[in-house]
């Protein structure tokens, strides 16, 4: 049986899984006009790139936070959303110092989500989740998930 610290782990992993997956399926429900918008209010992100970015993002957030809830591939999509994390860290960073404020929204769940947080919360929330994303994606077994499921079912158990 898991111990303790899994426990956390596992509470970690659907933290973040469910935090990128209610995130990326929020801004797929609305207008892809808004997420770019959000995301061009930053003034450091290239507009060229901004609305292919704006088609991206939000997929790769609802895939992979999925995939960390369900515990398929759960390393790589620790990884993935670690990376995120850590790059809307910078992102919010170098706002800050380039343009000396931040924008009041900052698209992290759309216009129409239920969750708004300010500046800073999110801040400290993407340290939290890169942290979080970084250990699970060192752990390498996922217990009450898809990956643990698959590994005992095989005939090997490897």
């Amino acid at each position: 049986m898991p111990g303790k610290s899994y426990k956390v782990l596992f509470l970690g992993r659907m933290f973040l899984g469910l935090v990128f997956a209610y995130s990326g399926f929020s801004k797929l429900m609305e207008p892809v006009e808004n997420f770019q918008a959000a995301m061009a209010a930053y003034e450091v992100i290239p507009y060229a790139i901004v609305p292919f970015l704006a088609h991206v993002i939000p997929w790769i957030e609802f895939f992979f936070g999925a995939f960390l809830i369900l515990g398929y591939l759960p390393r790589v999509s620790a990884l993935v959303l670690a990376a995120m994390s850590l790059s809307f860290v910078v992102l919010i960073l170098t706002t800050r110092i380039v343009t000396g404020v931040l924008p009041a929204n900052c698209g992290c769940f759309g216009e129409g989500g239920l969750i708004h947080l300010k500046p800073l919360q999110v801040f400290i929330m993407d340290i939290c989740n890169t942290f979080i994303g970084i250990r699970l994606a060192f752990l390498k077994s996922h217990p009450f998930s898809l990956a643990a499921f698959f590994r005992e079912k095989s005939p090997s158990g490897t």
